[in-house]
Formats: structure tokens, sequence, C-alpha cells
């Protein structure tokens, strides 16, 4: 079965909302965007969220301070009701904690006046490109149900979702800025998940980030590490699906095969094989009592039992899990709570190691798809 989907033509050009409470900076950004972008402008906050819901806006540059409200407040509620529009911070107020803020909340990046014409010119066009290459991948989600399928069909659509991402990069329509990332592969997991839910692909590289840190220490082979890398990213691919909505049950029994439907996009993408065991083992338990298949100790490949203390470790200290976030100091006890039951305990003792060793704010920081210009 292949896609159904209409082919993609050149987009209409994108709309950018300026909002900003003073007049020359929205002139300004006004002059530097017009050529690429039709121009809207507001002046507050309320004016701008008032646009937002009469006008189909892609773009949104923000001041930090308005007269009404905060930008980051705005921030929040655009992105809590418009998830889909790419926002770029800009202001003179700017500090190292607001920029990570942002981007934590949903900025796509955060730009310091007095700016460079032709540096904000590139990040919104950048940051356009990246919205394309998800509006592209969410249509084709919602409405290409052989994805979700069992193999050989999932095969067949997610090949011809990746020749069509692909050769819309190469046309230029999807542009894919080498700031963003060297790999397609990376590339395409990345957008995957920031597709569903800005949350997956935020975890995905904090714990690719904690999983490798690791891995260094242990001083496993570049192969190893590169595969490692790719499978800590791409671990929650199942949770792109349809419906996750069971995650949330007592559906014991779509809980504990859900990790294939990662596995299958995993193989049908191209992950190499040591990935996609990443992908589908990461549940796995120590002591035998995880899931899908109740393996033990040395049966569970090395580099699953590395991802799981990965992902536990950045859910417990993450403010976007849904949970109250823990310090570090108690992360890591409660991790070396769970050596011997739920985790390898050679591991274990590596893990936190590693993890206390590092700086504060190297321990909780990792990249992310968003960047701070």
């Amino acid at each position: 079965m292949t896609l159904a989907l209409a082919q993609d033509t050149i987009s209409p050009r994108p709309t950018v909302l300026i909002v900003d409470d003073e007049a020359a900076p929205r002139a300004a950004l006004t002059q530097i965007l017009k050529q690429d972008f039709n121009i809207l402008t507001a002046e507050n906050g309320s004016h701008a969220l008032s646009l937002i819901n009469d006008h189909g806006v892609d773009l949104i540059t923000l001041d930090l301070k308005l007269p009404d409200t905060s930008g980051s407040d705005i921030l929040k509620e655009i992105k809590r009701t418009h998830r889909e529009i790419e926002i770029i911070m800009v202001t003179a107020y700017g500090t190292l904690q607001s920029a990570m803020d942002c981007v934590r909340h949903g900025a796509a990046g955060f730009l310091l006046k007095p700016f460079n014409a032709s540096e904000l010119l590139s990040i919104s066009l950048q940051t356009s490109h990246k919205k394309q290459r998800l509006d592209m991948l969410r249509r084709a989600m919602a409405e290409e149900q052989a994805l979700w399928q069992p193999e050989p069909a999932s095969t067949n659509a997610w090949q011809a979702l990746m020749a069509r991402y692909a050769g819309q990069v190469k046309s230029g329509l999807l542009e894919v800025s080498s700031r963003e990332t060297t790999s397609p592969l990376i590339q395409l997991i990345s957008d995957l998940l920031e597709a569903k839910d800005r949350y997956l692909v935020n975890h995905g590289n904090r714990v690719s980030f904690y999983a490798t840190l690791v891995a260094n220490q242990l001083q496993l082979p570049l192969a190893e590490q590169q595969h490692l890398a790719l499978g800590a990213l791409a671990h929650d691919l199942d949770l792109i699906s349809g419906d996750s909505s069971f995650l949330l049950t007592q559906d014991v029994d779509r809980l504990r095969h859900h990790p294939d439907i990662g596995a299958r996009i995993g193989r049908a993408i191209g992950l190499p094989a040591e990935a996609v065991q990443i992908i589908a083992l990461h549940h796995e338990r120590w002591d035998g009592t995880g899931y899908p298949f109740a393996l033990k100790e040395e049966r569970i490949p090395y580099l699953a039992r590395l991802v799981a203390l990965a992902q536990t470790f950045d859910e417990l200290t993450s403010e976007q899990s849904g949970t109250t976030p823990v310090s570090l100091k108690k992360a890591l006890a409660l991790i070396e709570e769970q050596s011997g039951t739920t985790f390898d305990p050679s591991l274990v003792e590596v893990f936190c190691r590693t993890i206390r060793d590092q700086p504060p704010q190297i321990a909780y920081a990792s990249p992310t798809s968003s960047s701070v210009y």
C-alpha cells in the first residue's frame, strides 16, 4: 500500500506575526522580512492572540517584554492552543536563563537586540522551513493509516513517506539547515518526534546525551556509541503512532507490545539493528519483570540497558515529564535503589558516578531540536 496523499506543491508565502510594543522595531522587522513573508504586526499580547485566532500564522517574532503581559506567558499560551506555530523570541533584556526557559517552553530560537538583519532573516527562513517539514509529517501521520499497520504494509508506507521527505529536502521545498544536524536520518527522527509532541524530541535528545556521556566513560567503540546515540534519540518512536492514549490506561497487553511499533518504524526507515534493539527492549528489567519479552540480566542487550537508565534519569529530573522533577541527588538515589532489580548493577555504578562528576549545568543539560541564537 502506498501513500494516498496528494503531491506537495510549493506553499504560498508563509505569514509572520511581529509582536513588539515599539513602532521602530516593528518597522525594522517588517523591512527585513517582507520580501519572503506576509507580515502581520501587533503591539501587545492580547492583540497578538486575536490576530492568531483570526489569521493563519506560521511564524511569530515575539518580544519578551510587552505592556500587558510577558512574552514568556504569551509563548506558553500560543504553544498550548497553537502548538504548530513556530516562535522566535526577540528582546533587549535577555539572559541565559530566560533563553533556556523560553526554549524549554517551545520557542524555536532566542535573538538579542540589536540584531543583525541577515542573521534574523536566516533564522526566520530556517524556522519556516522546519515548520513546513513538520506540517508535512503531521498530515502524513494523521492521514496514512498504513504507517501503523503490521509489516510489510507499514514498511512500504514509511519508505514512501521517506522518499517524499527526501525529495522535498533535495528540491529545497523543505530545506534542512546544516545548523540543525549533519545527519539526514537524525533530522528525520527528530522531525517525526517533534511533529507528534515537542517533549518527545527534547526527551530523546536528553536521553541520548546522558547515555553517550556514560558510553564515553566506558570507552565503548565509536560504532557502538553511534548506535547508542541514534537508538536513544529514537527510543520513543512508538509514541508517534496515531493513538498512544493507551499509555495512560491500565491496558497491560497493549502496553507490553507498544515497543514493537517503534521497532517496526525503526526498521522501515533504515536504523541499524543495534538501534532498533534499543527501541524494542529498553523497557526490559534486569530481574526479568520487564516487557515485551521478560528478558533477564545479560539477555538484555547492553545498549538497551544503558538507555533504560538514561531515560529513567531524565523522566525523574525533567520539568516536562508531567511529574514534579526531583533533584539530581534524589534521582540518582532512586536509581541506585533499583540496582539489581530494574537496572544492571554494574551500569548503575558507572552511570551514577558519571553524572555526579559533571558540573551541575552539564548534568541537567542536553541538546534540543531548538537553538538559542
